[in-house]
C-alpha cells in the first residue's frame, strides 16, 4: 500500500505543521478536520493540506506539494497536475514543466508559503 503523508499550512497563524491526524468525510473524500500537536481538532478549511510526493531531494529530505526545488540553477515549484494525476515541477521563470522524477537531483530551498523572497 502506498504511504500517504501530509503537512499542513495554517492559513490563520501562517505556520507549517505536521498533523497528528486528518479526518476525511467518507461520502466525498474531502478533509473534514485537522489535529496538530498540542491542539484539538480544527476545521480543515483553516489549513492547506500538502501531500508528500513519495520522493526525497538530493539530501534525503521529503518533498511535498508547494516545495521550491533548485535543479540545475533553476527553481521549480512542486504541484499536483490534476488531469495527469501526477506531481509536476513548474519553473518559476515561466511555464516550463518537468516530471517530478527529477526531484532526487534537486535541493529543497523553501516552499511557496514560507519563502517570500523567491
Amino acid at each position: 500500500m502506498k504511504r500517504l503523508k501530509f503537512r499542513v499550512w495554517n492559513k490563520v497563524s501562517k505556520k507549517m505543521h505536521n498533523p497528528q491526524a486528518i479526518s476525511f468525510d467518507i461520502q466525498n473524500c474531502n478533509p473534514f478536520a485537522v489535529s496538530i500537536p498540542a491542539k484539538s481538532w480544527d476545521p480543515a478549511e483553516k489549513y492547506e493540506l500538502l501531500q508528500w510526493t513519495g520522493l526525497r531531494d538530493e539530501g534525503g529530505t521529503d518533498v511535498y506539494e508547494a516545495d521550491l526545488v533548485l535543479i540545475d540553477y533553476e527553481i521549480y515549484k512542486v504541484h499536483w497536475h490534476e488531469s495527469e494525476a501526477a506531481f509536476k515541477l513548474i519553473s518559476l521563470k515561466g511555464s516550463l514543466e518537468k516530471e517530478a522524477g527529477l526531484l532526487p537531483t534537486g535541493k529543497i530551498i523553501g516552499n511557496t508559503y514560507e519563502t517570500e523572497n523567491l
